[in-house]
């Protein structure tokens, strides 16, 4: 949504008989202005298909209200993000140790970003090599 150089502020509705604001979004594709009202609680002039509402709980209790409302299962709870992203990086420690020692016929890499926590060793100087084999342990 990026803005248009010279919007049209005011639309004109029901036969001229309604003023409101309108929405100053841009189509990506034929960059032609949006044709709804802009929503009047809006501070960017925007309607409600283009973020002219609500942006969401800003206090602590209204974030974990809000996460307490939409939970169904435990697999997409924080805790639960945390667990995964602490197995991906014993994951990249393991793999990294593999290629180091030559347990695979040719060095194997993950693909995309390395998961948060994950720090590139040094695994020639022994301390980072120990330290890169204790994180691979599990920590119970």
């Amino acid at each position: 949504m990026s803005q248009i150089k010279n919007p049209e502020l005011i639309l004109i509705t029901a036969g001229g008989r309604i003023k409101c604001r309108r929405c100053t979004a841009k189509s990506s594709r034929t960059e032609e202005q949006c044709k709804r009202p802009a929503s009047k609680l809006s501070k960017t002039s925007k309607c409600s298909r283009h973020g002219g509402l609500s942006t969401g709980p800003k206090t602590k209790e209204g974030k974990d209200r809000i996460r307490s409302t939409h939970l169904k299962h435990g697999e997409e709870t924080l805790e639960a993000k945390a667990e995964r992203s602490a197995k991906s990086v014993m994951f990249k420690y393991l793999l990294d140790l593999g290629n180091h020692v030559g347990l695979f016929y040719t060095q194997l890499k993950t693909r995309g970003r390395p998961p948060s926590g994950y720090v590139r060793l040094n695994l020639t100087d022994p301390e980072e090599l120990a330290l890169a084999i204790l994180k691979i342990l599990p920590n119970k």
